[in-house]
């Protein structure tokens, strides 16, 4: 797979008018009929909310049940398990000190702990100097070079793999610094069930003020930790990690092998692997690693088009599997299901998003379902609602968020359907144009601009 940054992906007119063009069109095709026939318009009305509120509805219950307790288990940790922390750089310069001292800061025997910061050669600010400073001054952090082309961060961290000789790996974005408690947290979990092979923590957002975009950003990524991910948890449902920080029992990768080189989202394919095979995937959110969210516009289209277009990635190889596979319960086999569907909702909203604005100009009516201005009306005061629930349940457990964050809560839906324009982007990538997969690493808010 291809590796390029941000810079390096710039979209040329006649690729925006093509885009465009097929946008336009579908948009056509599935909004026109409704000009001459009443029944179609209720009819897509009708589907684009219960979408909506399927959608909303599990998020709401999310928000709820992120109120339970994560109490980690009580286990004996006189002997500590070994623990490598696998951290994959490139261009990390402006991050990467932060999280070598967090990781050096985290309260666990400094020999039962490992840190493999693997640099990319082909790096060209100063993260080498950096990792090789670390190395020479901490006989804990073990600087491993990667003289590679392509692959991504899975194929980076595969390689850092081979070097990790840790009972548990901790694997962690270059980005992200360690809570001081997170590492012997999640080590509880391996110690107490042998069959738990994956633990996955919180990222919680760090640089909300930077600027609009991460502000919402972080807003997002709170609602995704704690209503969707550790949701999944209580509900004891197809629970995921995210690959800005996960723990791993070391027999993973003996079992399953290596991070799939090949997608664009290797994270929740490695899930979907877990759960197939029958282990443990736990999310305890108190597992918590602070991180960086983009700041930027360009940042940000290429992170979130990387994952929208591995998410339908994964959804196509697994929808036809996971939901059938009798290693899963019956409820975490509903819940793989509606993830991997819900994983090309998306389009289908932003496609029929213009009978909203029909609707206001010329069209008249309702939906099929009884009192659907109340369920509009829970859709559309979703995100603040969802937000504010987050926001005291963190208060409860002694965590803060920034006073414009309520704010971006307000207007979450504009930068919701922003998202929802990269998934129709990311569907005609996958789907329509078969563009060739890319890895796009993400530029760093106080990264040094280019000469």
């Amino acid at each position: 797979m291809k590796v390029k940054t941000a810079d390096e992906t710039g979209v040329s007119l006649r690729t925006v008018a093509w885009y465009g063009t097929v946008t336009v069109l579908g948009l056509a095709l599935v909004t026109a009929p409704a000009l001459v026939s009443g029944t179609y318009a209720t009819t897509l009305r009708t589907v684009l909310l219960v979408l909506l509120v399927g959608l909303v509805g599990r998020t709401y219950l999310g928000a709820l049940l992120a109120f339970r307790s994560s109490s980690p288990p009580d286990v004996d940790l006189t002997d500590p398990p070994t623990v490598s922390v696998v951290i994959p750089a490139y261009n990390e310069g402006p991050v990467i000190a932060d999280t070598l001292d967090a990781a050096l800061a985290v309260e666990y025997p400094a020999e039962k702990l490992e840190i493999v910061a693997c640099y990319e050669a082909a790096s060209t600010d100063d993260t080498e100097e950096i990792i090789e400073r670390y190395a020479a001054e901490h006989e804990e952090v073990v600087a491993l070079e990667r003289d590679e082309e392509g692959g991504g961060k899975a194929k980076a961290v595969n390689y850092a793999l081979q070097r990790a000789t840790g009972e548990v790996i901790a694997s962690i974005d270059a980005d992200h610094e360690f809570a001081p408690d997170a590492v012997e947290r999640a080590v509880r979990y391996f110690v107490a069930d042998e069959d738990t092979w994956c633990v996955k923590g919180r990222c919680y957002g760090s640089n909300p003020t930077d600027s609009l975009l991460a502000l919402h950003a972080t807003v997002e990524r709170h609602i995704a930790e704690l209503a969707d991910l550790f949701g999944r948890e209580v509900l004891g449902g197809f629970t995921i990690f995210g690959g800005g920080q996960a723990f791993f029992r070391r027999e993973l990768f003996d079992e399953l092998g290596a991070f799939d080189e090949e997608i664009l989202v290797e994270d929740i394919d490695m899930s979907a692997r877990i759960h197939a095979a029958g282990k443990r995937l736990r999310v305890d959110p108190d597992v918590v690693t602070y991180e960086e969210n983009p700041a930027t516009l360009s940042a940000w289209w290429s992170q979130r088009t990387r994952w929208a277009r591995g998410w339908m990635q994964v959804a196509v190889r697994y929808l036809p599997r996971l939901p059938f596979d009798a290693a899963l319960s019956r409820r975490a086999r509903l819940d793989a299901a509606y993830t991997f569907v819900y994983a090309l909702v998306p389009v289908i909203t932003i496609v029929a998003a213009p009978m909203l604005l029909l609707d206001r100009t010329v069209l008249t009516g309702g939906t099929f379902l009884p009192y659907d201005w109340l369920l509009w009306t829970l859709v559309g005061v979703a995100p603040f609602l969802t937000s504010l629930l987050i926001f005291v349940r963190d208060h409860r457990h002694g965590y803060s968020h920034h006073p414009t964050e309520l704010l971006a809560a307000i207007t979450l839906w504009g930068y919701l359907f922003c998202q929802g324009v990269v998934y129709v982007t990311a569907f005609l990538d996958e789907f329509v144009f078969n563009r060739e997969s890319v890895y796009v690493t993400t530029t760093r808010a106080d990264a040094p601009a280019d000469d």
